[in-house]
């Protein structure tokens, strides 16, 4: 009798210790969050309570930075390891495996797989969540292949009446809110949630990477009515805005900033936007939410890596409305990065100001799971930020965005800095931590002529041609 127990005691554990042998990671990303969570401030009224929650249980960078304020090459820079000015990927239309330098590259998860993990992943971490821009080769299976959540019927979407007015055929589709009849249950983001919960549920013979991309915020703000409730259109607070705030900066910015935010603006809609950014904040909160609770009652809590990211920031008409710029409201994005006690994480780290990437997170994971380095990649780890947030830290976060009609355009985020060089011409500076809303462009100033060269150096010495696929 003595010997069955023992066996039956030996399958029972064997999952846990081999998994023990190795940190567990669950990655989540979150597409267009930006700092409109509740632990970064980014607007008063965000109600996220999940991922604030998270926060205190782990590393919250305040300064966590995109590569690149656009999905695919921001995604791609992140699983690759590797700049957009490096690959030459700039925009949501390339590809890395179609071009011949990478199509056999390693990325972040078969890195994993190559040191005996099995990887997971659902929904949107590349670029899609199916077909050839979700890469089917990083995976040992994709748990679920949708994203988002239902549209409402033809004749309710486009009730702000200013689809006409927008000359961007991209951000005219997009640009839409309306709260739908289905439940949180029905949509395609929480599913992923769920099939990422179902997974930690499971027994697993290997240390596991498992991937879960949540769509919203991403537009079009199609939410179940709750999460509008929750956010009453009469007590929406407005973001801070200044009509004059282009008057000192160069041609490349003001092209960047297009008119989509003059547009709302001026139609009477902003209030409306706003409520459906925290709206969707929320819902995706709440997916979050059900992951994590999944985690904190399986066998891998105090095994498990989590790192929460969104791919960029958002700009809900501070400056303009949408993404693909260079100022803090389309570069910041949340990042939070758990590492349990058993792990080796301090129990009192909390909040880190450090400027960093994520580009940094590909070697940062392989550094906290104890893997090999991969010399082939780009960024540096941060794994002594996340073990003590008030570490030194010299570097600043470089962010890329070159669209094809002009560039290469580069910001540099210090931590007291924020500089943008246009390679058309043109600079902006601003000194963020009298200036967070970058109201006043002090790049002429000759106060700062050392400051600026000093950022300066930290620009990329060649860049990358744009890719074509044929």
């Amino acid at each position: 009798m003595r010997v069955v127990l023992i066996v039956m005691a030996i399958g029972i554990l064997s999952p846990i210790s081999w998994a023990g042998e190795k940190p567990n990671v669950l990655f989540i990303a979150v597409d267009d969050l930006n700092d409109w969570v509740g632990c970064l401030g980014g607007h008063p009224q965000a109600r996220t309570p999940h991922i604030d929650a998270l926060a205190k249980r782990g590393t919250l960078f305040e300064q966590a930075h995109c590569a690149a304020p656009l999905c695919s090459p921001s995604r791609t820079s992140v699983m690759m390891g590797l700049r957009p000015s490096t690959t030459g990927i700039y925009g949501n239309l390339n590809w890395f495996r179609d071009m011949p330098p990478y199509r056999e590259w390693v990325t972040l998860p078969q890195y994993f797989r190559a040191n005996g993990y099995v990887a997971w992943g659902g929904g949107k971490l590349y670029h899609q969540p199916h077909g050839k821009f979700s890469d089917p080769a990083s995976w040992d299976r994709q748990y679920s292949t949708r994203m988002g959540t239902p549209h409402p019927p033809a004749d309710l979407r486009y009730r702000h009446g200013l689809k006409e007015k927008f000359s961007n055929a991209i951000l005219a589709r997009l640009i839409d809110w309306a709260p739908i009849d289905q439940s949180v249950q029905e949509t395609a983001d929480w599913k992923t949630a769920e099939g990422a919960a179902d997974f930690l549920k499971q027994d697993h013979q290997k240390p596991f990477f498992l991937g879960c991309g949540i769509y919203l915020p991403h537009l079009p703000w199609y939410l179940p009515r709750e999460y509008f409730e929750m956010h009453p259109l009469e007590a929406v607070r407005l973001p801070s805005y200044r009509s004059d705030d282009f008057d000192d900066i160069p041609e490349a910015g003001r092209r960047m900033a297009a008119k989509a935010g003059t547009i709302i603006r001026n139609g009477g809609k902003w209030k409306e936007a706003v409520q459906g950014c925290l709206a969707a904040g929320s819902f995706a909160d709440a997916c979050v939410g059900h992951v994590l609770k999944a985690l904190e009652k399986s066998r891998y809590a105090e095994n498990t890596i989590v790192v929460l990211w969104g791919d960029h920031g958002y700009d809900v008409g501070e400056k303009k409305f949408a993404k693909s710029a260079l100022w803090e409201q389309n570069t910041r994005t949340p990042l939070i990065i758990h590492l349990p006690k058993t792990l080796g994480g301090n129990p009192e780290a909390s909040s880190c100001s450090r400027p960093v990437s994520l580009l940094d997170l590909y070697p940062t994971l392989v550094d906290l799971c104890g893997l090999p380095l991969n010399p082939r990649i780009e960024g540096r780890t941060i794994a002594p930020l996340v073990r003590d947030p008030k570490a030194e830290w010299p570097y600043p976060a470089v962010i890329t965005h070159s669209p094809h009609w002009h560039g290469p355009n580069h910001a540099v985020r210090s931590e007291l800095f924020h500089y943008i060089h246009y390679g058309r011409g043109g600079e902006e500076l601003y000194d963020v931590s009298k200036d967070p809303n970058q109201w006043r462009n002090i790049a002429s100033d000759p106060k700062y002529r050392e400051i600026k060269a000093g950022l300066r150096k930290w620009l990329p010495e060649s860049n990358a041609p744009h890719f074509r696929a044929k």
